[in-house]
């Protein structure tokens, strides 16, 4: 679980940085080329993706662990992977907010 969630939290990350970066001109010129391009689609498809498989699963764990015992469990890392998804379709809609279509 530890690798998934670390997994999770870096993707959204690294497709933020990503697109800062490219803004900024902070990966001197590297944005320009075919596998940064790449590396933007791989990163747009997997992201959503991995944060819902993450978002299930912890959700499931929370339920186990609540219905195990009867005292209520800490919704402290299902909501941290509820607000991941979130800042992964977020992410997404402002790079489909940016394509040009010639």
């Amino acid at each position: 679980m530890k690798i998934l969630r670390g997994i999770a939290i870096i993707l959204p990350q690294a497709l933020g940085l990503l697109m800062l970066g490219g803004w900024l001109d902070l990966l001197g010129g590297w944005n320009k080329t075919d596998s940064a391009f790449g590396v933007l689609i791989v990163l747009f498809l997997v992201t959503p993706v991995m944060t819902a498989v993450y978002m299930i699963a912890e959700l499931v764990v929370h339920r186990r662990k609540r219905s195990a015992s009867a005292l209520h469990g800490s919704f402290f890392w299902p909501a941290i992977s509820i607000i991941l998804f979130i800042e992964a379709l977020a992410l997404n809609i402002f790079i489909l907010s940016q394509v040009r279509i010639h």
